[in-house]
């Protein structure tokens, strides 16, 4: 049987430049504010363990952060850690329609990132960069975009197991 697995994480180097700027600029802020507080030395102090400390996590959790996609016999399954600690599965019986499409993330969705389609006429979508993602629909009419940067083999995976699903309904 064959099986589709991607990992993808928000890696982009313009991405990383940005987090460096939030990240130097919150700590540039707070000790540009010291000679303020130099009366005040405690206060100064937590203020700069706070940056530092929430500076860290920030970054943790935006590296941290992951798309997991898996097709397989069993439907599709995915996950965007850490909104999902483990991974969904969307059967293949819930399926109405299922492709590999290219999009307008911005248009479409409003960015990258974990968008819950509540604005979105196009339903929710899960992507981390580029313009290609697994396009789900489901039989209840509610619609899923899983963003893949191997397009290729999305299809052929998705192709096999639809294949497969209309010779036993036939």
């Amino acid at each position: 049987m064959k099986v589709f697995l991607e990992t993808q994480r928000f890696d982009q180097w313009w991405f990383r430049l940005l987090v460096l700027f939030v990240v130097s600029l919150s700590i540039v802020t707070t000790v540009m504010a010291y000679p303020k507080l130099q009366s005040e030395p405690p206060a100064f102090w937590i203020s700069f363990i706070a940056c530092v400390f929430t500076s860290i996590v920030f970054v943790s959790l935006v590296f941290l952060v992951k798309l997991e996609a898996k097709i397989d016999e069993l439907g599709i399954h995915y996950g965007f850690w850490p909104f999902h600690m483990k991974l969904k599965v969307i059967r293949w019986s819930d399926i109405e329609e299922c492709s590999v499409i290219k999009y307008n993330p911005i248009v479409d969705y409003g960015g990258w990132g974990y968008k819950m389609g509540i604005f979105s006429k196009k339903g929710s979508a899960m992507s981390v960069k580029g313009n290609i993602g697994i396009q789900i629909v489901f039989k209840s009419g509610k619609q899923l975009l899983i963003g893949t940067q191997r397009r290729e083999d999305a299809i052929k995976v998705i192709e096999t197991y639809t294949r497969k699903l209309k010779s036993h309904e036939d």
